[in-house]
């Protein structure tokens, strides 16, 4: 009866002490969104990009643009790339700043020929490079010291790019594969500095035909910017608008439990959350200081009939007299009348 009763403690102990861990790795997770992680050695036109969700999962692309690699076929070059996501978990914390991480899965996607040829570029598929599944990968916070780095880790963490000689502390994040000679550093998205732009600049007629539909800006918008980042099957504009500067996001996801995933690419502490109605469609507004004169509001709201999120976002030094939703609407449904 006691080794009965033992057993059970032990069961349930182990069953707390799962939870507390996937608790902790969420939470430790969470602390890296909105970073982007580049994997390239600075010569050369390739590198291998993540983008680290908040659970551990991630999505990730490799690139390595060869223009010398031609033919009459494909004068423009050749392109070896590849698009995957997977799922990390946090397995343990080795020191006060490194911790060990897994890559527990890891599976391409969008593949679907080994290679094509698309107006005058050659696209070769090919498989991930620098992070793999099953590795366990070093994760370390700025602030290191890195005299216990070997040579390679300091290459791909570019401490040697420092015109004023190595740096003794890492300065950015930095996730390092022994196994496949690799390492990743991240950095903030928001600083809008990053070791490679996985962005494609087009015009609105071509971004209207990655993205399957078209968007029209405010009269009298300027400076407009149109991208798309492939990973993500995102569409982005940029521009500038009566004293404002607005930054249009839309991409093919649902919210799960109600609750809307963050696609504006901003982490602010938002305040004065308001439901509105953008285009007959529910959705929510906040607000958030960014300067000392300047305040960003976004609107966020989901598209049932077009299995879209889309969010808007302004920044100017006063918003509470801009409709933010009336200019939304403007943009994703204006076209469609």
């Amino acid at each position: 009866m006691k080794k009965g009763l033992i057993w059970i403690c032990v069961m349930i102990l182990a069953a707390v002490a799962a939870v507390g861990c996937a608790e902790q790795a969420e939470t430790f997770f969470a602390r890296l969104e909105g970073m982007e992680w580049t994997f390239c050695s600075g010569v050369g036109g390739w590198s291998t990009d993540l983008w680290i969700l908040p659970d551990g999962s991630f999505t990730g692309e490799y690139h390595d643009s060869e223009m010398g690699e031609c033919d009459e076929a494909y004068p423009h070059g050749t392109l070896y790339y590849c698009s995957f996501t997977g799922r990390m978990s946090l397995v343990e914390q080795v020191d006060e700043n490194t911790w060990r991480i897994r890559v527990d899965e890891l599976k391409e996607t969008d593949r679907t020929e080994e290679e094509v040829i698309e107006d005058g570029l050659r696209l070769v598929y090919t498989q991930s490079y620098g992070i793999t599944e099953g590795d366990e990968m070093l994760l370390y916070q700025p602030g290191t010291p890195v005299d216990g780095f070997t040579d390679e880790m300091k290459l791909w963490a570019h401490l040697y790019d420092d015109p004023e000689g190595t740096p003794s502390e890492l300065q950015t994040w930095f996730l390092s594969s022994e196994k496949n000679d690799s390492g990743f550093v991240g950095i903030p998205a928001v600083t809008g500095v990053s070791l490679a732009n996985p962005w494609l600049d087009l015009d609105a007629e071509q971004l209207r035909e990655l993205a399957g539909k078209a968007f029209r800006l405010p009269e009298g918008a300027e400076n407009a910017v149109y991208r798309w980042l492939d990973s993500e099957r995102m569409a982005e504009i940029q521009f500038t608008w009566n004293s404002g500067e607005y930054c249009f996001r839309a991409k093919p996801v649902m919210p799960e439990q109600g609750d809307s995933p963050d696609i504006s690419g901003l982490y602010y502490d938002w305040e004065s959350e308001e439901e509105v109605s953008v285009g007959g469609y529910s959705g929510y507004l906040v607000q958030a200081k960014t300067g000392s004169e300047e305040w960003t509001e976004r609107c966020q709201w989901y598209d049932e009939d077009a299995g879209m999120t889309y969010a808007l976002s302004v920044t100017a030094a006063d918003v509470d007299g801009l409709d933010l939703t009336a200019v939304a609407e403007q943009i994703c449904y204006s076209a469609e009348k």
